[in-house]
């Protein structure tokens, strides 16, 4: 959402919090206190969830625009297209490479590492160390080894939100997969494409929803199931597609006889769960709203059975006892039923089983052999001995000693072992094989989180912040496993100082009629945070779901309906009113300007306002909206160097989604032909060629070249499909980073550059000879053509002592080079240039050689 070269610093930020225990201040203390109610053995976060939805909804205009959802799948096939086509053309290097998060540190929380909300898993029918998972936004993985290591399989599918999967008993390796983000809430789905085959294990997909009058038309997919006596018959079921009004319509059942190929509507319901009784056609479908529908003719015609049963609210989860398949449940928020006669007739065995948030976080299933054990999910998983009468919770309530992330998706119990089962959540997946007194974390190197906004440091592109969904704030430092800085529910955006990188802003959730914002003095690491005062804020119900922050030189801004200005460094901490009302802000743009901060804020009623320096005692805003058509103003970059050449962002479906003003505003021309219609949500300049323009759109990254006029792909390298919510550039060093709503962060070196960047790391290690070993690591991202200089002497910044060695693997985990003798016979430094197409991220190794124990520094510089 910003662009931030070093030289004309720029940082923007928002986020939500909850402050880390045992390590705030006493102010954060204090909030840690009132957010541990909200949080603790009943947390209910529905308002914050309806929130999410809101911020997600409005912000693109989804209320307003018929068919979104078809038309960001046209720019999904365009774009796909585009790369093709691009792939050729690109210079050496300028390929995206993954930063993580690969799961998160959570301090030391007694779950471990989180990766991102887990909507759907799946095992193998007769290996169940092979699991399926499927992401709110981030796509399908596999893990054959229990969650040790997972392997992205959706990147180049074009859709990466994933409501269900469905691994045929028969045939394991024809895997049906239903799009879409069923808890997204409402058209926050519209990313969805239907439903997709694959018949090699997940290899490769075929998009399986019909044309024409026999098209699938739903965009979030709850359930598919295939008919267990003639696989042909596939039934799918969802909520729908996005409508102008910002509502879902046209749910429906549909069905095929002919594996996808064309499709027929069966019922007009919302159909959340397709359980077919093995070895029969027999099949039962839970409809929110409706009730539970039974057919024996594999989904053809339907009937209603709901005898015993009052059908209320918004979800219905069904679940069948593998060891009976009479015995059913529905949990229907806090009600949960049974039936014992294949649905004739239910009864009601507890009115108490959800929670919290029953809205968005409900989930059941039945043991394999035992058909009175059942596992409920909501804000914590439960479970059931007595058939669904009582419940005793898995977990502990909200804090360090909770065993998995809460609010739940995903129960399931293995149908191989009655002692397994797995719990899936928005912080990722665990399992256990002893009943629930263990869990087993299986986050590994899942790399699904979805971030509202990143930061980076603006001299080391190793370090950086992002703000996630449910997943708190969080940092890197060379890792693709990042680390927790701050407990925030949701986080949003985080900023540096730019003139001293130690002090880090985030933003936490509005209270009060206040922003809660946060800040280290020390590097952002866990437990530094302290809560700033809203001293000379004014309450306002104006303060936005992510607060607007931003940062230039040693000044920090926040706004409601109203701009305020702080002193990064100040203690006492106060803030002053610098603008009067113009309207709720989306975004704050400042830049250092040499003694100045020009300053653009764009509002989400689509003014924009410019201040020639937001630095002085008085500033002025004046509205320069001018010939602007409207529309929301996700984001604004300045020209460094240059703030009367400025690009604005529009984020919304229809018309131009960006303009440019050569004239500091007032005057804007649209621009942008090669964008896709679809919200653009970030611009960014490169610094060092200020012709080259990027745009982050809800499909991927655009470049320009001719200073805004024309843009074509730029996303080599990204998953397809993916949203982009944030760009960030630096001259020094020449990278672009991207902030993503599903696959974390991402960076590309740009071309044109010609410092040389570097950095160091420590390393404390014993006798570790076998290169397998890896005792102290650091991933280093290379394109094509750059030149590694590395060492523990001989380099700037380098010291040792021991017998150290180096050892540098490719992104294909090989040995390229090594130095066993780092400071001794073979030198004390040695260079590797990455060959044309070998890009990635690389992996140095330092370790001892010999007995003993080794410790320093190791530096590198790249050219």
């Amino acid at each position: 959402m910003k662009q931030a070269p070093s030289r004309w610093p720029v940082r923007v930020v928002a986020c939500a919090v909850l402050a880390l225990s045992g390590t705030a201040s006493a102010e954060g203390k204090e909030e840690f206190s009132r957010s541990s109610e909200r949080r603790g053995e009943n947390r209910d976060d529905s308002y914050q969830i309806e929130q999410r939805q809101r911020w997600f909804i409005e912000s693109r205009g989804l209320d307003r625009v018929p068919n979104a959802g078809a038309e960001r799948a046209q720019a999904a096939q365009e774009l796909k297209e585009q790369l093709r086509a691009r792939s050729m053309q690109l210079g050496p290097g300028e390929v995206w490479q993954p930063l993580g998060p690969s799961s998160m540190n959570m301090g030391s929380w007694v779950m471990g590492r989180v990766s991102g909300r887990t909507n759907v898993i799946v095992p193998h029918p007769t290996d169940e160390n092979t699991v399926y998972f499927g992401a709110a936004a981030g796509g399908v993985w596999k893990t054959t080894n229990a969650g040790v290591s997972w392997t992205s399989l959706f990147d180049q599918v074009g859709t990466l939100p994933v409501g269900s999967i469905f691994v045929e008993p028969s045939a394991p390796t024809n895997v049906w997969v239903g799009t879409g983000d069923k808890n997204g809430g409402g058209c926050a789905g519209y990313f969805g494409q239907g439903v997709f085959l694959s018949q090699d294990g997940g290899s490769t997909w075929t998009a399986k929803n019909g044309s024409g009058t026999t098209v699938m038309p739903l965009s979030i997919v709850n359930a598919v199931a295939v008919q267990p006596t003639n696989s042909n018959v596939v039934l799918a079921g969802g909520s729908g597609t996005c409508s102008s009004t910002g509502a879902l319509s046209g749910p429906g059942l549909f069905r095929t006889t002919d594996r996808g190929a064309t499709w027929s509507r069966v019922l007009s319901v919302n159909a959340e769960d397709i359980v077919f009784v093995p070895g029969s056609a027999t099949v039962y479908a839970a409809a929110p709203g409706s009730g539970v529908y039974k057919s024996t003719d594999g989904g053809a015609t339907w009937t209603l059975s709901i005898s015993g049963m009052t059908v209320s609210g918004s979800r219905m989860r069904l679940a069948m006892a593998p060891s009976n398949s009479n015995v059913l449940y529905v949990l229907m928020g806090g009600n949960v039923y049974r039936s014992l006669d294949g649905a004739a007739t239910w009864a009601l065995r507890s009115s108490a089983a959800c929670e919290g948030q029953c809205t968005y976080n409900q989930a059941i299933s039945v043991h394999p052999t035992n058909t009175n054990a059942i596992l409920v999910g909501t804000i914590r998983p439960s479970m059931s001995t007595d058939g669904g009468a009582t419940y005793t919770f898995l977990t502990t309530g909200w804090g360090s000693g909770q065993k998995v992330h809460q609010d739940i998706h995903v129960v399931l119990f293995s149908k191989l072992n009655g002692n397994r089962f797995w719990i899936g959540g928005d912080g990722g997946l665990w399992r256990t094989d002893d009943n629930g007194v263990n869990f087993t974390n299986m986050n590994s190197n899942l790399n699904v989180t979805q971030f509202y906004d990143i930061a980076v440091h603006p001299s080391n592109s190793d370090i950086v912040f992002g703000g996630a969904q449910d997943n708190s704030s969080l940092s890197r430092n060379g890792s693709v496993v990042w680390d927790l800085t701050q407990v925030t529910g949701d986080g949003f955006m985080n900023a540096l100082d730019p003139t001293n990188p130690n002090i880090v802003f985030q933003t936490s959730y509005p209270s009060g009629g206040f922003p809660k914002i946060l800040r280290s003095t020390t590097g952002g690491g866990a437990g530094t945070f302290s809560y700033l005062p809203d001293t000379g804020l004014t309450s306002s119900s104006n303060f936005p779901w992510v607060t607007p922050l931003a940062v230039a030189s040693n000044s920090i801004f926040v706004a409601s309906d109203v701009v305020y200005r702080g002193v990064t460094s100040a203690s006492p901490f106060t803030w002053t009113a610098i603008s009067g009302n113009i309207g709720r802000v989306s975004v704050i743009s400042p830049m250092l300007q040499g003694a100045m901060i020009p300053t653009f804020v764009g509002t989400s009623a689509g003014r924009v306002y410019y201040s020639a320096d937001a630095r002085i005692a008085s500033p002025t805003f004046t509205d320069v909206t001018g010939n602007y058509p409207g529309g929301t103003v996700s984001d604004v970059a300045m020209t460094p160097g240059n703030p009367q050449r400025v690009f604005i962002t529009r984020s919304g479906f229809g018309a131009s989604r960006l303009y440019r003003s050569t004239t500091g505003g007032t005057t804007w021309t649209a621009v942008g032909s090669g964008l896709p219609n679809v919200p653009a949500n970030s611009v960014a300049i490169d610094p060092l060629n200020t012709q080259r323009v990027f745009v982050g759109t809800d499909v991927g990254v655009y470049e320009s070249t001719d200073g805004g006029d024309t843009f074509i792909a730029f996303s080599l390298g990204l998953p397809l499909g993916l949203v982009v919510t944030d760009l960030e550039v630096d001259d020094v060093p020449h990278f672009l980073h991207a902030g993503t709503y599903g696959r974390g962060a991402w960076k590309v070196a740009l071309a044109g550059g010609s410092t040389p960047v570097g950095s160091t790391f420590s390393y404390t290690a014993s006798n570790t000879t076998s290169a397998t070993v890896n005792t102290s690591n650091k991933l280093i991202a290379l394109t094509a053509g750059q030149v590694l200089t590395l060492g523990t002497c001989g380099v700037t910044g380098s010291t040792f002592s021991g017998d150290t060695y180096l050892r540098l693997y490719n992104p294909s985990a090989a040995e390229v080079i090594s130095n066993d003798d780092a400071c001794g016979g073979v030198g004390s430094s040695f260079t590797y240039t990455v060959p044309a197409g070998a890009g990635g991220n690389y992996e140095l190794r330092a370790g001892c050689y010999s007995s003993g124990s080794c410790s320093g520094t190791v530096a590198w510089t790249v050219q």
